[in-house]
């Protein structure tokens, strides 16, 4: 029997990305679809792709209705989710998945980094999903902090496309104004570094982060690179390919990931170089995929006890 699960949040880029891998799982019905502001509309209306797919309409939130679900992902803007988990705690739901930062190492929720938290993550009733920037970094640095091999702050960059933003436009966000540049943005003040720091201190001592976003031309993905101070002579290959033998959502690539090889995917790609003490990690994720929805849909298989899916190829071109 097919789990039922709602998702709040249908109008907006993660929501119907996350409305997309669940309409393809074989052990899911997507049975609800809740919004704001397109109540009573097909969801097609929102999503004109997935004509022909499902004939669910956008309902309002009702978090007793929701409860009787076998589950309910939350796709909201951050800040919108506190009260709704609240409502839905109320109300006896048995699981809720929140794709926002708002419980991201709160109290009572799981952190849902699933390729090094799997076992927390198994039949867990709350689980708050890594944010895009955190699961590209946190996977490109966990293997060395978890060996115990990194000997100070990590410097890292990393370009996102225009999705990351939410649906919404606005000046600095706004596709038109970013395809042919190239910014940085929040320097050493991005919110994902407190949540990254927080995760890799549950795996070693955790090393200070200086990171640098940037705004890239792109609509969707994330490349990370990452400078690892090392403690000695390590062998940083032997690490990764240890530290992700069992996990098949995470590919070592020999020279450099590439966004289009993950785009539309649940897969972070990494390559690892090394130059005397300092490793250099490159990361390669879609943003909406394992940085959102995908890894999402990861936390919902593992909550409801069922085995990890098979990650799905690219879309290329």
């Amino acid at each position: 029997m097919s789990a039922r699960v709602g998702v709040v949040g249908a109008s907006g880029y993660t929501g119907g990305e996350t409305i997309r891998w669940l309409l393809a799982h074989a052990s899911v019905e997507l049975a609800a679809v809740v919004g704001r502001k397109h109540v009573g509309e097909p969801l097609t209306a929102l999503h004109p792709g997935l004509l022909g797919l499902t004939e669910l309409r956008v309902e309002a939130f009702d978090a007793a209705r929701l409860a009787k679900l076998d589950a309910v992902l939350l796709c909201t803007p951050h800040g919108a989710a506190r009260e709704l988990a609240a409502a839905l705690d109320a109300a006896g739901a048995p699981r809720v998945i929140d794709l926002s930062a708002d419980h991201r190492h709160a109290a009572g929720w799981q952190y849902g980094m699933v390729d090094w938290r799997a076992e927390a993550l198994l039949n867990a009733p709350r689980i708050a999903v890594p944010g895009c920037f955190a699961t590209a970094m946190s996977l490109s640095i966990a293997p060395l902090v978890a060996a115990g091999v990194v000997a100070g702050p990590v410097n890292i960059a990393a370009a996102t496309g225009s999705t990351g933003s939410g649906v919404s436009p606005s000046a600095g966000t706004h596709h038109p104004e970013r395809f042919v540049d190239l910014r940085a943005y929040k320097v050493l003040k991005h919110q994902h570094v407190p949540e990254v720091e927080a995760f890799l201190g549950m795996l070693g001592d955790a090393p200070h982060l200086r990171f640098v976003p940037w705004s890239a031309p792109v609509d969707r993905g994330i490349f990370a690179t990452s400078f690892v101070p090392l403690t000695g002579e390590v062998d940083v290959a032997a690490i990764f390919a240890d530290a992700y033998a069992s996990t098949p959502s995470v590919r070592l690539r020999p020279e450099t990931p590439n966004l289009r090889h993950v785009r539309g995917t649940g897969f972070c790609d990494l390559a690892v170089h090394r130059e005397g003490d300092c490793a250099v990690v490159l990361a390669a994720i879609d943003n909406l995929g394992k940085g959102a929805a995908a890894q999402a849909v990861q936390c919902l298989e593992l909550s409801l006890g069922l085995p990890l899916g098979r990650p799905t190829s690219p879309l290329i071109p």
